[in-house]
């Protein structure tokens, strides 16, 4: 059966209903949209502070780390060129302290020498790590006798007077 005709007042009525005869109600397009578009937007700030928030959370982890870096290659800087900032966990001096930085070339002239010989137990010069060989000038410290090639004592002795096996002082005698 068929909905009977709507009066004439009732344009409305009849503007509100399907054609089963069923009533809907009308929507306002105004309103729905904003509401829509409001959530939008609100749900956008959300996701663009959550990004923002993680943006800084990895730059500020970054920034500490970068001064963790700096801080510590300057103490490492420090210890190896030997600054103020030294380590306290450093070799303990030994009580070996020479009397001056090494012996003079004239000093030097003075230390008895002597020419390596071919023997069945070959010398190791203890500088230089080598074997003496037949012919080579190889010179002996007095204090203590240790015997090294003359080239490797002089440049050792130059710097140091004293032995480089048992730290023995080394004073040229003149005679």
């Amino acid at each position: 059966m068929a909905p009977p005709p709507p009066a004439a007042g009732d344009a409305a009525a009849a503007a509100d209903q399907d054609g089963k005869g069923r009533r809907h109600r009308r929507r306002r397009p105004d309103c729905a949209g904003a509401g829509a578009r409001l959530l939008s937007l609100g749900v956008q700030a959300a996701v663009m502070a959550a990004a923002l928030a993680l943006f800084l959370l990895f730059a500020a982890a970054a920034a500490i780390l970068l001064l963790h870096l700096v801080v510590a290659a300057r103490a490492f800087r420090n210890q190896r060129h030997g600054g103020a900032g030294r380590s306290r966990y450093r070799v303990p001096e030994t009580s070996y302290t020479p009397s001056r930085a090494g012996l003079s070339p004239a000093d030097l002239r003075f230390l008895p020498c002597f020419a390596a010989s071919a023997s069945s137990s070959p010398e190791l010069c203890a500088v230089c790590l080598e074997a003496a060989c037949a012919g080579e000038r190889w010179r002996a410290l007095p204090a203590c006798g240790h015997a090294f090639h003359a080239a490797c004592v002089d440049r050792w002795l130059a710097r140091a007077a004293a032995c480089p096996v048992c730290r023995a002082a080394v004073s040229a005698s003149v005679s």
